[in-house]
């Protein structure tokens, strides 16, 4: 069976998803809690931009519910 494919999105959608308001929020997030999905660089130069796995997003949000909830 092959693996789902799924675009990968950058922070735009990112910060749609976790209903920020600025890069600079999604930023702090990212230092701030290390169990969030590290991106994934689209070329290997110093300006490449990153996008993040939906998926991983989706499940990041899923665990943090589930941990409130024990």
């Amino acid at each position: 069976m092959e693996p789902k494919r799924t675009a990968l999105v950058g922070n735009a959608e990112v910060i749609k998803m976790l209903g920020m308001q600025s890069v600079s929020g999604l930023n702090k997030l990212r230092v701030r809690d290390k169990t969030f999905p590290e991106p994934i660089k689209t070329s290997e130069t110093r300006g490449a931009r990153c996008r993040f796995d939906p998926v991983e997003v989706e499940q990041w949000i899923a665990d943090k519910k589930a941990a409130r909830n024990q």
